[in-house]
């Protein structure tokens, strides 16, 4: 992974990462989740960061493949009732933690319920 110049950057970078592999196995309509509200509100209101430029032009170029494109925020609370509730839907024990969310939860966790 490339030096980056602050926490911003990394999780720019980790967007673009996101969407080119989402690309890569075919997926042209994805809707992106990010817990960092500066991301966010750059992306969805255009703001300018001059410091980002070279971020943000490798990011309209990627966006313009897409067939339909957005992000949300994901607060932190959400995402840690999200875990629980798939961890119970599995009604298991965990030995370990890891910052990915498991594939198998997307289908059996709702944010709603």
């Amino acid at each position: 992974m490339n030096q980056v110049l602050s926490p911003l950057h990394v999780e720019f970078n980790i967007l673009l990462c996101a969407m080119k592999n989402s690309l890569q196995i075919g997926f042209t309509s994805m809707s992106f989740h990010s817990d960092c509200l500066q991301l966010v509100k750059l992306i969805n209101d255009e703001e300018d960061w001059p410091i980002l430029a070279s971020e943000w032009n490798e990011f309209t170029h990627i966006r313009s493949v897409f067939t339909a494109f957005s992000i949300f925020l994901l607060h932190e609370i959400v995402i840690a009732d999200l875990l629980a509730k798939g961890a119970r839907a599995q009604n298991s024990i965990f030995s370990h933690v890891n910052s990915l969310i498991p594939v198998w939860l997307a289908p059996k966790a709702n944010l709603y319920d």
